[in-house]
């Protein structure tokens, strides 16, 4: 059963239900469905690590990889061990923090990439440009 519990509604009804599981003593799942980030920002990361990637001869997974691991929010602990966060997990919020160290990694490494405004601006000519190496990522 899906809800939105920011409707008063069904807020009553995850309360009469789950009154029901409880009275029942079922065994349930009860988990919080993240909201996932927007087309928009999950296609100008991918604009950000590939015009980074051709910069710099990577391919756009070692790109991806290398922000993560250059990225502090990028990285968690599990078992003493280090691991990397899949960016397919990130919220709006987490996935705008990540291009913005993208951006800024890049500035310092003399490799502009546009914001998203001037990305849409300019959107033809920098597509043009991945595309003619496309071959290397």
């Amino acid at each position: 059963m899906l809800l939105d519990l920011t409707i008063p509604l069904e807020v009553k009804k995850a309360e009469s239900y789950l009154a029901k599981l409880i009275e029942g003593k079922s065994k349930i799942e009860l988990k919080k469905i993240n909201n996932k980030r927007s087309l928009k920002i999950n296609s100008y990361l991918h604009i950000c690590l590939t015009l980074y990637a051709v910069e710099f001869g990577y391919s756009i997974d070692e790109a991806k990889t290398f922000f993560k691991r250059k990225c502090d929010f990028m990285i968690y602990t599990k078992n003493g061990e280090r691991y990397l966060k899949k960016t397919s997990k990130l919220d709006n919020n987490d996935c705008s923090k990540f291009v913005e160290f993208i951006r800024n990694f890049s500035a310092e490494q003399g490799c502009y990439i546009p914001d998203a405004e001037e990305y849409k601006e300019n959107q033809f000519n920098i597509d043009k440009s991945i595309n003619n190496h496309k071959q290397y990522l």
